[in-house]
């Protein structure tokens, strides 16, 4: 079976997320997965895509094509309209395409003209009616919980460092930086800790995994989310979390220890932060994160709909 995988990048390369997922796919059922970019965003970039698109078409053979957030679907659906493929189409959307109410609209259309949809939030279930399926994103469960003395003991870190790792990088204003900035500098002033307050920018998955678990707590405060993936990583690592009640976190973190789901205030995180910079813990029970969100058991559930479709 020959998959073409869909995304908007201007990097050339794909989320990690997607090749992880790509990856087991090939591997476990021998899927043969491309990857073609919509490299520019705006009107001009989805129109130029579409060409770029039928091109790249002409000189692959494809059976099915997969397209990641409804967004990157719109020149895939309107190349079909223009009769310049007639490849069936799945759709996976990742939180900000359905749950932004500017980005809603277009992605709903998508579905309209997709195979199957692939939701990975179940908060997204109300703007569907057929068609679709549950599958929140896997991770990769096979790891190593050794790193954290030896991570903490390179950095310089002991037991007076107290280390706070921001869900994602502060460039991004959904994930509302301000906020958790604001947060970490008031928890500074009531603490005799030493705090690093650092952002998830620029590491590869080796570097997150042992900086994850290095760490001391996860902090997330964001305005959207649909079912992040540094939730159950984080978890995967042992590492404590703080977030507000915000996309499928709280069923991520459902029946998992030193998972704080709190009112996002300032008050109610820096709560959180004294208790655990006073008592340091790990997440000891992950055993549900390895069963419902292994890479494996997910690729099973989507190469299923591969089949049907």
């Amino acid at each position: 079976m020959k998959v073409l995988f869909v995304s908007r990048s201007s990097t050339g390369n794909p989320h990690p997320f997607i090749k992880e997922q790509a990856d087991v796919l090939i591997k476990k059922f021998g899927v043969k997965i491309q990857y073609f970019f919509v490299e520019k965003g705006g009107v001009f970039g989805y129109l130029q895509s579409i060409f770029k698109l039928n091109q790249y078409l002409k000189k692959h053979q494809v059976d099915l094509i997969h397209v990641h957030y409804g967004l990157s679907a719109i020149p895939v659906v309107l190349a079909r309209l223009f009769q310049l493929h007639k490849k069936k189409i799945i759709v996976t959307y990742h939180g900000c395409d359905i749950n932004k109410d500017s980005e809603r609209y277009l992605s709903l259309i998508a579905s309209k003209f997709a195979s199957f949809n692939i939701l990975v939030s179940s908060q997204m279930t109300k703007f569907f009616k057929e068609n679709y399926a549950v599958i929140p994103c896997g991770i990769d469960t096979n790891i190593s919980l050794n790193f954290r003395e030896m991570v903490r003991m390179e950095k310089g870190w002991g037991p007076s460092d107290f280390v706070i790792l921001f869900c994602s990088n502060f460039d991004r204003e959904v994930k509302d930086p301000q906020f958790a900035k604001l947060t970490v500098e008031k928890f500074s002033q009531i603490t005799d800790k030493r705090i690093h307050f650092l952002e998830l920018k620029g590491y590869n998955r080796s570097q997150l995994t042992q900086l994850m678990q290095a760490a001391d707590v996860m902090v997330m405060c964001s305005v959207r989310e649909g079912s992040p993936q540094i939730i159950k990583e984080s978890i995967l690592n042992a590492l404590p979390i703080i977030s507000n009640d915000v996309g499928e976190v709280k069923a991520i973190c459902e029946d998992v220890d030193n998972c704080f789901i709190v009112e996002k205030s300032v008050d109610e995180y820096i709560k959180v932060l004294d208790e655990l910079s006073r008592r340091p813990r790990r997440i000891q029970n992950r055993e549900r994160i390895l069963q419902d969100y292994d890479n494996t058991k997910i690729a099973d559930k989507i190469y299923s709909i591969y089949q049907s479709v």
